[in-house]
């Protein structure tokens, strides 16, 4: 609005950085939040006019740039009857007005029973982010908050109003008015067009903001601007094509060894071990011969185009690298190398050096300071971690760290028995970045969901935008690693990473769908469920046990920490289960199987349990919990590869009580069979929580 906007800049010609409670809430009243009655007097007189015109009781207050927390600092005096109590606080007031050179406001006393806050700051990250939660004096106390990145939808406005703990407070209880969550809604959308509309505004701050007869109204307001507006934003759409990464004909491995164990073989050894069916080119001056490959002294020297280098040479030669490879057709590079800008300011200058020669070949590049990438429907990996034959499936991996390219991808295959589609490691990110990959995830035909490990966003608006529009069909997972100070100190000694507010972060990861998850256990348990198993269609929960604590516990936690439903079930299968089980026990959900166990047979217990659930419309997903030991018997495994087969729309979790060597060896047998299998009993619960989480995203 222009004239908000005259007003601004006016104010910064000044020198003010900060406005009044009145210039505040003259501009939220430009926009449409509604403000309390007021009017700026100039001696006592005018303030009894004042008080006339808006009635009795009101409110004198200090209005001042400087006049923050005015009860702390005695600037104000509430519930004033009539002009006697005017003049006495006018006198009070008027010194200290003087002192902090403003004036006195005149103010209706707005009565409510609630009081929330609204806020706007403008993140370094995510840019202008609105604040919500309940306010009052206690509100830095609470922190109970809640943020979105503006602009706000509808949606994203009240899904902010529902999501803090004391959110109940706006309903109608103990006989109160419901508040009006759509006008909250709207004034929540209001504020962050004020800060899309003006960048000098660096912060707002509305607190209290009085529910009345179910309507908020500001109360108190303060505006903080900037002198110096944010750059525009560089975070420009993703034009680059990841095809020659993920896909490529030809790939040469530049620094190839004949060592083994080195990193320039191991590389050799794990694109032979996939079965690359492209040209395989390699590297090294000394020349030769490694593994049945020509090795060439230069890369000049190639007797044909590439598509990929990998380039596995010193920092210092990683530039040079580059061009020369650009010059012989290449397209994508990997950069193993570490020593950059997370080392030194040597590296720093190093790093910018690199930067130069990739935009002045054009070629796309991943790393340095990164351990790989596998295409498995390629059959490619440029690790050189000794990973051997990566398994195929249909889950992907972004991360900000090695891990998932090295030791953790050898562990999913040897420990969690499920294939991947791709897997890339970003190391310090010079060029393809996180919304990049998302959006090949995203049109990826073999991915069918998307797990993320970041510490930093290099764009992050535009990573929300990605994510938006891939979240509505695919489940994304991540994990944000620096949310602590302690934790952020250590990503940039890791990758040079810097962190946001992590609620802030917290919010725009909601806002755009993206699932976060706190363990990183999480992002491989989660993964093997999705790998072998279905989106679970909802969150209705059933479960059977051999123990009455276990299923007590787990009902609780489902309740109370994960957001899982254990609802009844059918009557045509309760009494199923009836039938199957002594007469003493009453069979509900959650399922007590072991007395059926001890009358009919383990195996033939959990077998006819767990199918009778299974076909229940009221459960979305079921959970073994299945007791082996030889003093109870050890039932075939088979008949638990059968029920999942047979009943593929609905997920089917394992997990034991029993003999470690029976239950480490059901797993052996049940994972490369497509069943996946948990060694705590909490763990099935809380994927099928993040997995919930995953459909209420993509049905939003």
């Amino acid at each position: 609005m222009k004239s908000v906007e005259k007003f601004i800049a006016n104010a910064l010609s000044a020198g003010q950085t900060t406005l009044s409670e009145y210039d505040s809430k003259m501009i939220l009243a430009e926009y449409g939040i509604p403000t309390t009655k007021e009017m700026l007097i100039g001696d006592l007189d005018e303030a009894e006019a004042a008080a006339d015109n808006i009635g009795y009781p009101v409110v004198l207050k200090v209005c001042a740039a400087a006049a923050q927390h005015k009860t702390e600092q005695k600037l104000i005096t509430l519930g004033i009857p009539n002009a006697v109590e005017l003049k006495k606080a006018y006198d009070r007031l008027a010194p200290k007005a003087l002192d902090l050179g403003g004036g006195i406001l005149v103010q209706e006393m707005v009565r409510g029973s609630r009081e929330i806050v609204m806020g706007l700051s403008r993140d370094e990250q995510f840019g202008p982010c609105v604040m919500f939660g309940l306010g009052g004096i206690f509100t830095e106390a609470l922190g109970d908050v809640s943020f979105r990145v503006a602009p706000l939808s509808q949606q994203d406005a009240r899904d902010m109003t529902t999501e803090i703990t004391g959110s109940k407070i706006l309903e109608g209880i103990r006989g109160l008015e419901p508040a009006r969550i759509d006008q909250i809604s709207r004034h929540l959308q209001q504020l962050g067009q004020i800060g899309l509309d003006h960048p000098q505004v660096r912060n707002i701050d509305i607190n209290p903001m009085i529910i009345r007869k179910g309507r908020p109204v500001a109360v108190d307001a303060l505006i903080e601007l900037q002198k110096h507006q944010p750059p525009a934003s560089q975070e420009k759409s993703v034009t680059g094509n990841l095809a020659k990464l993920f896909e490529p004909q030809s790939v040469a491995v530049i620094g190839a060894s004949g060592t083994p164990h080195k990193a320039g073989n191991d590389v050799i050894q794990n694109i032979l071990a996939n079965g690359f069916e492209g040209k395989l080119y390699l590297v090294n001056p000394k020349g030769g011969e490694i593994l049945g490959h020509r090795v060439y002294p230069s890369i000049q020297s190639l007797p044909d185009a590439i598509d990929l280098a990998i380039i596995i040479l010193p920092a210092a030669a990683t530039p040079q690298a580059i061009r020369d490879c650009a010059a012989k057709g290449a397209k994508a590079i990997v950069m193993a190398a570490s020593g950059f800008a997370e080392v030194d300011e040597q590296g720093e200058k190093l790093q910018q050096e690199t930067i130069q020669a990739i935009r002045e070949t054009g070629v796309r590049a991943i790393g340095p300071n990164t351990s790989g990438h596998t295409s498995t429907p390629h059959n490619f990996t440029s690790s050189f971690f000794p990973l051997g034959k990566v398994p195929r499936g249909h889950v992907s991996y972004l991360a900000q760290t090695g891990n998932f390219a090295t030791h953790t991808m050898r562990y999913i295959i040897s420990g969690e028995h499920f294939g991947v589609a791709r897997v890339l490691g970003m190391g310090n990110k010079l060029d393809v970045e996180e919304s990049e990959v998302l959006e090949y995830y995203g049109q990826d035909p073999e991915t069918r969901a998307i797990f993320v490990y970041l510490e930093s966003f290099k764009k992050p608006r535009r990573f929300l935008e990605v994510a938006r529009r891939v979240t509505r069909s695919k489940p994304v997972i991540l994990l944000k690693g620096g949310s602590t100070a302690e934790g952020s100190r250590a990503a940039v000694a890791h990758t040079a990473a810097l962190a946001s507010d992590d609620r802030i972060t917290d919010g725009a990861l909601r806002q755009a769908g993206v699932v976060r998850v706190y363990d990183y256990s999480h992002l491989i348990l989660a993964a093997k469920a999705l790998a072998t198993m279905p989106l679970p269609g909802g969150n209705r929960v059933s479960f059977s046990a051999p123990s009455g604590a276990m299923l007590v516990c787990m009902t609780d936690l489902c309740q109370r920490r994960w957001g899982l439903q254990v609802p009844q079930l059918e009557e045509k299968t309760r009494r199923y289960l009836q039938e199957i089980s002594p007469p003493y026990i009453r069979m509900r959900n959650p399922v007590d199987i072991w007395p059926a166990a001890t009358a009919t047979g383990v195996e033939f217990a959990y077998r006819e349990g767990t199918e009778a659930v299974l076909k229940d419309a009221n459960i979305d997903a079921a959970v073994m919990i299945l007791m082996i030991t030889e003093e109870t018997g050890v039932p075939s495994m088979e008949f638990i590869v059968e029920l999942a087969k047979r009943y593929p729309a609905k997920p089917l979790y394992v997990t034991f009580s029993g003999q470690k060597k029976h239950m480490d060896a059901a797993k052996a047998y049940l994972e490369p069979r497509g069943v996946p299998t948990f060694p705590l009993i909490e763990q099935p619960f809380e994927v099928l929580s993040i997995l919930a989480r995953c459909r209420n995203a993509m049905q939003r």
